[in-house]
Formats: C-alpha cells, structure tokens, sequence
C-alpha cells in the first residue's frame, strides 16, 4: 500500500469513528445557546430570571415575572412594567404567564433562526427577498431584538459582549395604581457571567 493511500484511509477511519456530532461541519444557527445558566433574583412581588444563552457575544434574556396585589384588580395583559437595566428603562406591557404571574421578556439576542437555501420552494417565508451572494448555500436568516430591547440591553454588556453587572429597578402599573414599594420601586441585581463555567 502506498504512503498515499495509506494516510488516506487513516483519514477515513478517523472521520467514521468520531460520533455523528463532531464528524459533521458545524453551522448552528445564530440563536443556539451556547450554555445556559439560570440566575434569580426575587424582590418584594416581583422575580427577575436572567438567562445567558451565550456568555461570549453578548446573548441573554431577561423575564421580569410578577405577582403582585394588582393582579387581584386587573388582568395581566392590563399590568404595564417600568422596568430600569443599568439605567436605561422602559415602560413594557405584561403578558398572562404560565406560573400563575404576569410577566415581560426581553431578549438581547438574534432569536426564530431559520436556514434559507437558494432555489428551494420549501424555504419558510423569513426567506422571502433574501438576496444570495454567488455561490452561496444559503444563509440564516433570524429575528433581532427590537428596538425596546436594543435600548434596554445597551448598557448590560461591555464593548466586547461581555455582561456588565445588571442592577434593575421595577414596578408595575394598571388603571393607574402602581405597586413600586411606595415610589422607591423594587431593586435586584445580578453579578456578570463571561464564561460557561
């Protein structure tokens, strides 16, 4: 056998070896997390639960849950969160959750990822104007934060996509009648997380 054939067929045998996952190229969708870690935060009816998705490019969610008096008065999609992150903040409706609370969702990350091919009738409708450069296979094509987030997000990471401390402050609104800790508002904080460890 030549020398040739013989780092050839190594080759092989090394690719056939490996599990599926590590044989196959990788090309994750900008919206797979990395790692998640959980972290929690409760302070007077509210729970702050921030997600790191990715700890290296600037991915994490944040869900402001509450259950407070005013839900006793008002639906939850009537109950309005203003909502403080390293002193940018936002007035944010509340949606019905499924933990018997209200709660609001702010995601700093690209999110509904979906591969779109050129020239495949069965590309979801996202893919719908993409333009292809030459030669390409395709491309992913995702949601990005809204304009909400952007500027809620602005100052929860560093210029590297590093998390910043995040201090926040919360209350909430319906109808006019605010439960903010008698105008003090709620206060909770996470320490940074910059690594999957």
């Amino acid at each position: 056998m030549t020398k040739t054939k013989t780092i050839l067929g190594l080759s092989l045998l090394a690719c056939v070896a490996l599990p599926a996952s590590q044989a196959t190229a990788s090309n994750y969708p900008p919206d797979y997390p990395i790692c998640t870690q959980v972290h929690t935060v409760s302070t007077g009816p509210f729970e702050l639960i921030k997600e790191t998705y990715n700890p290296y490019a600037g991915y994490a969610a944040l869900t402001v849950a509450y259950r407070g008096y005013l839900r006793d008065s008002y639906a939850d999609d009537e109950i309005n969160f203003w909502i403080s992150l390293n002193g940018n903040d936002a007035f944010i409706p509340a949606s019905a959750g499924t933990h018997d609370d209200a709660y609001a969702y702010l995601d700093s990350g690209p999110r509904s990822c979906v591969w779109c091919s050129p020239g495949w009738a069965g590309n979801p409708s996202p893919c719908d104007g993409v333009v292809y450069g030459e030669y390409s296979s395709g491309q992913w094509v995702c949601q990005w934060p809204t304009s909400t987030e952007e500027h809620m997000f602005f100052w929860a990471f560093d210029g590297y996509g590093h998390q910043n401390a995040w201090d926040i402050y919360v209350a909430a609104e319906a109808g006019g009648e605010w439960d903010s800790n008698w105008g003090a508002n709620f206060y909770g904080r996470f320490e940074p997380v910059n690594s999957c460890g």
